[in-house]
């Protein structure tokens, strides 16, 4: 009975410690906003930065497609993306937000048409 005890634990304690989850690599995502209106339509873009912070860009597009990409950013980050039109108002044809881990390709994890704005947590 004694020489089943130290196997025991020994068992026990490479399955607590491979059950630990300190140990998870901590991912670097990038996150990429899109917003599509009218080609040269004046928008004002209002989206959440790498620090966490809300910026805006009043930008001009003769295609009407913007995009911008923050990062690296972890895992909670609360990405947002609104845009609506500069002097005539009325909200982008357009909006979605894509997430990429590390070099991996950009995934589309929300879109909206013709709304205000759009909010994604990285999980």
């Amino acid at each position: 009975m004694k020489n089943l005890i130290i196997p025991v634990l020994f068992i026990a304690c490479l399955i607590l410690t491979a059950c630990s989850h300190d140990d998870e690599p901590i991912m670097d995502y990038y996150v990429r906003y899109t917003a599509i209106a009218k080609p040269n339509a004046k928008m004002r873009i209002y989206f959440r930065n790498e620090t966490g912070e809300n910026s805006h860009v009043d930008t001009s597009m003769p295609d009407g497609k913007f995009q911008y990409c923050v990062g690296p950013v972890k895992r909670g980050f609360e990405a947002e993306l609104g845009a609506s039109y500069y002097d005539v108002g009325g909200y982008a044809d357009y909006l979605s937000i894509e997430v990429a881990i590390g070099s991996s390709p950009f995934v589309l994890k929300k879109n909206v048409t013709f709304t205000s704005g759009i909010d994604y947590v990285l999980e």
